[in-house]
């Protein structure tokens, strides 16, 4: 399938109007009182544990999250062998091998021997070893695998469908009670326009907080996340470019001799491209968002890196700085240590809200579906 060809369309691909491919989803009223399992978060891990839930209708689930509507442009976009057969479990991975762009081979790049400041080809391997699974690694728009997901609860038993809109505000426990009662009380703060201030509290048995890195559940349990920062800033952005680097649809990884590396990965559709590149040293404890790093020092470095060959960004659908950092929580649930023998959890944190993990390896996605 070939797409993208004249900027990024969000949605279903093979949907000619454009104005059809995006359609309004999302369960409409108030949240329920109460739930057997409430979800916080339409992220992958979210709504991959939606989708199993979802299969069971006599198991009440209701999943919230506080942006307006479904993901329309994607973060992630590496899809794991071991994610295609969890895929396939769920009945989509044909039309994610459809849609995807298919990683089969990488290149590496590094300075030209004959002259430092280019680069040349150093070697070329196949992405994934014989007999690792009968899937392949592809790339494909996180926006995407969220549709699919939801398109598995939509059409399920239970008929899943988010809330939008809403906001964790607390979260209590009420130890006294069984783990069969409703024991856990949230309140979410609704930020629709139309019901904007208004407060719903929903009763659960089980809470799971698929929240991301900032995790209002975490916080709301008393857990952190501990690890390190490599004090590197990196720039992503997906472009539609035009460019005569001989692997611009291969995965590829190129080193310079003095402007730093650079990540290649060819995306869906045919056209766009996804660079990942690194920027700068960050000082100890300093913030990326302290350098105010615009999408054209990004290609500039991309450009300087590239040399001897050319880098035209006609496009840049999405773009992104980041930190280098890899961090993780003590625990997953809301037992202390020293209650573990004596009670069972009633909240846990699953994906980023857990553990964090710096983009270019794909275990961000690929790991918090897996959770």
């Amino acid at each position: 399938m070939q797409f993208h060809l004249n900027g990024f369309q969000p949605g279903d691909p093979e949907i000619f109007d454009a104005a059809e491919r995006v359609t309004s989803h999302g369960a409409t009223g108030p949240l329920p009182a109460e739930v057997d399992v409430l979800i916080v978060g339409c992220g992958p891990a979210g709504l991959n544990l939606a989708a199993q839930l979802s299969a069971f209708p006599d198991i009440k689930t209701c999943i919230v999250e506080q942006k307006p509507g479904r993901l329309l442009l994607g973060q992630a976009d590496g899809i794991a062998c071991r994610t295609m057969e969890m895929f396939q479990a769920y009945g989509f991975a044909d039309r994610v091998l459809k849609e995807a762009c298919w990683i089969n081979e990488t290149t590496f790049w590094k300075p030209d021997d004959a002259n430092s400041a280019h680069i040349a080809r150093s070697g070329r391997v196949q992405d994934v070893e014989d007999g690792l699974s009968e899937m392949p690694h592809v790339v494909l728009n996180q926006a995407r695998v969220h549709d699919f997901f939801l398109d598995v609860m939509r059409r399920s038993a239970a008929k899943l469908e988010p809330h939008y809109a809403r906001r964790l505000r607390d979260l209590e426990i009420d130890h006294a009670k069984d783990a069969g009662d409703h024991g856990v009380t949230v309140r979410f703060d609704r930020i629709d326009p139309a019901h904007e201030g208004e407060v719903e509290t929903v009763r659960a048995r089980y809470v799971v907080g698929c929240d991301g890195a900032r995790s209002m559940v975490r916080k709301a349990i008393g857990r952190e996340l501990h690890g390190d920062s490599a004090n590197h800033a990196w720039g992503v952005m997906d472009v539609l470019a035009v460019t005569d680097f001989p692997d611009i649809r291969f995965k590829s990884l190129i080193q310079s001799a003095h402007d730093g590396s650079l990540l290649v990965i060819p995306r869906e559709g045919g056209y766009l491209v996804r660079l990942y590149v690194e920027l700068a040293k960050l000082e100890v404890g300093e913030r990326v968002a302290g350098r105010n790093i615009t999408v054209d020092e990004v290609i500039a470095k991309a450009q300087r890196i590239l040399a001897p060959f050319t880098l035209q960004v006609k496009e840049v659908a999405w773009w992104s700085v980041y930190e280098i950092g890899q961090r993780i929580t003590d625990k997953f649930d809301d037992v202390p240590e020293a209650e573990v023998a004596t009670r069972l959890p009633r909240v846990f944190i699953a994906g980023d809200a857990c553990h964090t993990h710096s983009p270019k390896a794909g275990q961000g996605m690929n790991v918090s579906m897996q959770d």
